[in-house]
């Protein structure tokens, strides 16, 4: 059995220390093995012991996904990453130019200076792929245009009431995105990804919520798909949201996070050895749903005591006696100091339920989306501190809690991230 030596990435401080074997196709056996240095680094020198039987697909997603971390980048700091073989690089990379995916624009000085000569640099080329986004959430239906920077125009939105007749619900879904695509050149755009609250089968694109409502499951994608003869993939939104920060985000570098988004409900979105989790087709994400208080409330999902009853902005509306589920945002602008009581028992209540699930899924970092994300508001230090009281392993890891950085379009870039990333960095991509 050949042996297979792995070296630190030439200018970085990350180290891969084992003893261990490669078999030569696809295994990499390795025995004590340790990483230290950067851990952005480390994650993707671990990628190298799959390279000799990566098919050509394999390989054009690695430099896909490199460029998505680091570009813009040279084909030298490409195959430094990958292992792979400059021959190998050249060729897929004119492949990839060909098919208007990246592009070389200009030159890297770093590598200029380093190497004492020019490095050219590759980006995505801005129209490698352009998606339409539909975001759903409790109160409203968000439309918008992204391409492959992450960057949204929003083009239309709608309120809605799960009261309504679902036929009714569906029809003007399905008429709203109908005028968005009027709107735009459909030749212009690569994919639909829609984000919608509740439970959603992303294999099927079947939307399975609102089953307490007497509503029947509905093949979403497969109606907008043969609507428009367009690409269609559909998920959980706050699922799409952990995709965006891992495009788009903080997560951008990290193989492995959390998110939890904390709205008028709470979700969450786990990303796992540099994918998306899942758990089979609906179940993932349901960290709201993760029982707070044994004999709490009852929760319209069935069990009682969730977590949502006790933290989200619509419970600490109720806390507060407002009837908004934004009035707690603006009371802490104003200095309000039950407010700042309220979200800071909310934060607290997350800190305990967050120290169990990390017992079980250890992430180093968690990311906080939502109107309550902010910095300057208490929420974030208080999941810290419960968390780290809670949780030796926290605390001796210092997994480090952080609030997004992408907005109030969090829901569509992530509606967008989704129809992307399956397109591109799956290649599912047609012709």
């Amino acid at each position: 059995m050949p042996q297979l030596l792995l070296q630190p990435i030439s200018g970085g401080g990350a180290k891969l220390e084992y003893a261990g074997q490669f078999d030569g196709q696809s295994r990499l056996s390795v025995r004590g093995g340790r990483m230290t240095g950067r851990e952005e680094e480390a994650d993707l020198m671990v990628l190298m012991g799959h390279n000799i039987s990566r098919s050509k697909q394999t390989n054009k997603r690695t430099i896909l996904r490199c460029l998505l971390r680091y570009g813009p980048i040279s084909r030298q700091r490409i195959a430094e990453i990958t292992s792979l073989t400059p021959a190998t690089i050249s060729n897929l990379i004119s492949e990839l130019i060909e098919e208007n995916l990246i592009l070389e624009t200009g030159h890297l000085e770093e590598f200029r200076r380093r190497a004492g000569r020019k490095s050219v640099a590759l980006a995505f080329h801005p129209q490698a792929c352009n998606a339409l986004a539909v975001h759903m959430n409790a109160r409203e239906v968000h439309f918008g245009l992204a391409g492959i920077n992450g960057t949204v125009r929003t083009l239309r939105r709608y309120e809605i009431s799960f009261d309504s007749n679902q036929s009714a619900f569906i029809e003007r879904l399905l008429a709203e995105t109908d005028a968005c695509i009027a709107e735009l050149r459909k030749d212009s755009l690569s994919a639909i990804g829609v984000g919608l609250v509740g439970f959603v089968n992303f294999d099927t694109g079947t939307y399975l919520s609102r089953e307490h409502l007497g509503w029947k499951e509905v093949p979403l994608a497969a109606l907008l798909a043969e609507r428009h003869g367009l690409p269609v993939y559909a998920d959980n939104n706050i699922r799409t949201m952990a995709l965006a920060e891992k495009m788009f985000g903080v997560g951008r570098t990290l193989t492995d996070f959390l998110l939890i988004y904390i709205g008028p409900g709470i979700g969450s979105g786990l990303v796992a050895g540099d994918r998306l989790y899942r758990g089979g087709s609906t179940g993932a994400g349901e960290f709201g749903h993760m029982t707070y208080h044994p004999e709490g409330p009852a929760c319209y999902c069935g069990n009682r005591g969730c977590l949502e009853r006790y933290a989200s902005l619509t419970a600490i509306a109720a806390e507060l006696q407002v009837s908004g589920v934004l009035d707690p945002l603006n009371l802490l602008k104003q200095g309000d100091r039950q407010a700042h009581e309220a979200v800071a028992r909310a934060g607290r209540r997350i800190g305990t339920v967050l120290a169990s699930y990390l017992n079980m899924f250890h992430v180093p970092k968690v990311i906080v989306a939502g109107p309550l994300a902010g910095e300057s508001i208490p929420l974030l230090e208080e999941i810290r501190r419960e968390l780290y009281d809670r949780s030796p392993l926290a605390k001796r890891e210092r997994v480090e809690i952080v609030g997004s950085e992408l907005g109030e379009n969090i829901g569509l870039v992530g509606a967008a991230a989704l129809a992307l990333w399956n397109e591109i960095f799956e290649h599912r991509r047609s012709g």
